[in-house]
């Protein structure tokens, strides 16, 4: 009981301090996205051991102008890998459908899918956020 209130707790807290729009369900992020008529930025990430996730996280993602680029163009659907990695827990198998079918072997990774899943664009490792944006613009 204890670890479902500190569950819900820390997901208010993440929603109400981040302004991005994340999703942890597949399903979800789908219905949504075709409802909005956008496209879905995939994130892996291990946000509580890997060090350019984590960093990534901070000076791009929570970014007013990240923010404020992404807006009504796509919303994001994270695979966070937790630590210790239990090969049973739902939380890995989830994360490891989803990478073997994308062929992520760098974190973090983003993919932008169209609402169908389809691969538009891949962004591996950590980048500044300016050259993120622009990566995401479709500029090289």
């Amino acid at each position: 009981m204890k670890k479902l209130i500190y569950i819900i707790f820390i997901l208010t807290c993440s929603f109400y301090f981040s302004q991005v729009q994340k999703i942890y369900t597949w399903d979800e992020a789908k219905k949504i996205a075709t409802e909005k008529n956008i496209n879905i930025l995939i994130e892996f990430t291990g946000s509580t051991w890997c060090k350019p996730c984590i960093k990534m996280e901070k000076e791009v993602i929570n970014s007013k102008e990240f923010e404020d680029f992404y807006k009504d163009k796509f919303l994001m659907f994270v695979l966070d890998l937790e630590m210790p990695i239990n090969m049973n827990s739902q939380n890995y198998l989830y994360f490891n459908k989803f990478k073997q079918k994308y062929s992520v072997h760098v974190y973090p990774t983003y993919i932008l899918v169209d609402k169908n899943g389809k691969e538009i664009k891949r962004i591996e490792g950590f980048l500044k956020k300016e050259k993120f944006i622009s990566r995401l613009e479709n500029k090289k």
